[in-house]
């Protein structure tokens, strides 16, 4: 049995506004952990969605090139829906945002940092905090 992966990719945004396909996400300067499925090609997704290139936007995640740049990414052995309702129980989140296949999630971009924290502290914060969270998710 093969089981779930996800990734979450850090980005470090300038506060403005992301418009996707018919929606507008107002964004604060900070830090975001974005959730998404690692699917069968987990690299080639990454580095689809991190390009700076996107000839295609399709995902959410594409029209964040605009105010923010990525910083990390964390492949985890969880499935996403989890990841990211553990983060939704840490940080608050941008509803409606890369969730449009998991209707029962919130969302999926979360804002884990102000702009002025050091991104080495804010990916151990965002660590923990999924760490945290899937205890609780599984704990249910």
């Amino acid at each position: 049995m093969v089981k779930e992966h996800s990734y979450v990719a850090l980005f470090k945004c300038r506060s403005g506004d992301v418009i996707t396909r018919g929606r507008r996400f107002v964004i604060s300067n900070g830090f975001y952990a974005y959730v998404g499925s690692c699917g069968n090609a987990c690299a080639a997704r990454i580095v689809r969605h991190l390009g700076r290139v996107i000839n295609r936007r399709f995902w959410h995640v594409d029209y964040l090139h605009g105010v923010c740049d990525e910083v990390a990414v964390m492949i985890l052995p969880y499935a996403e829906e989890d990841v990211a309702r553990a983060l939704l129980s840490k940080f608050p989140g941008i509803p409606g945002f890369g969730n449009s296949d998991k209707r029962r999630d919130m969302t999926h971009l979360f804002r884990v940092g102000s702009g002025d924290k050091a991104i080495i502290k804010v990916l151990h914060e965002l660590s923990r905090a999924i760490h945290e969270g899937l205890r609780e998710v599984h704990a249910y």
